[in-house]
């Protein structure tokens, strides 16, 4: 797989550090993110550096990633779940909206006609892979990448506070995801296919 990441947010509130500056914080997330995102073998990293704490599902936004589908044309977007119950990241449930709002417009011609030209045209994205999901339905084995997850959140110090607690936490999570298939561990997603027309 080809491995895109767009990060919405500028990272700009995301330690609880006062003594840094935002526009130090927020440049020291995005060089992180893009160590973590070589690191996995990620091919590209876009940064939309909106507000940390203040990621409105507007039309801004939903044009931002129309315009991304539009250009990468994706066969799978993976994104949060905003229809989790009781997710308090105002941040991850405007980003999950957005981006689901985003698959249905980039996919009909009708929207954003001034991004369609003869080198950009209208996209259909085939799934929709929500993570965070109450009612998960696709279960993935990584447990032999796990490790390499654990080194790629090492990336992220300007984020966290406790790595070490973080790395004991994500482990109990994936391996509670992966007992009841059978794996040591898992990730769970709600998977979407939003223009299947046998699922209608």
């Amino acid at each position: 797989w080809d491995v895109r990441y767009t990060v919405c947010t500028d990272g700009s509130k995301g330690k609880r550090d006062r003594g840094t500056p935002a526009p130090t914080l927020a440049s020291r997330r995005q060089k992180e993110q893009l160590e973590a995102a070589r690191f996995l073998g990620v091919k590209e990293v876009f940064f939309l550096i909106h507000p940390d704490g203040q990621l409105i599902p507007n039309d801004e936004l939903r044009a931002e990633l129309t315009l991304l589908i539009r250009r990468l044309r994706p066969h799978i977007i993976m994104t949060w779940d905003p229809w989790r119950h009781y997710q308090i990241h105002s941040d991850h449930r405007a980003t999950g909206e957005a981006a689901l709002n985003a698959v249905m417009a980039a996919e009909n011609p009708s929207f954003y006609t001034e991004q369609l030209s003869c080198n950009l045209q209208a996209h259909r994205v085939e799934e929709v892979w929500l993570f965070g999901a109450d009612a998960p339905d696709q279960w993935v084995d990584i447990t032999s990448t796990f490790q390499q997850k654990l080194a790629a959140i090492r990336k992220h110090v300007g984020q966290v506070e406790n790595i070490n607690d973080l790395q004991e936490r994500t482990g109990s999570w994936n391996a509670s995801l992966g007992i009841s298939k059978g794996f040591a561990y898992a990730e769970a997603f709600k998977v979407l296919r939003p223009f299947c027309e046998i699922c209608r």
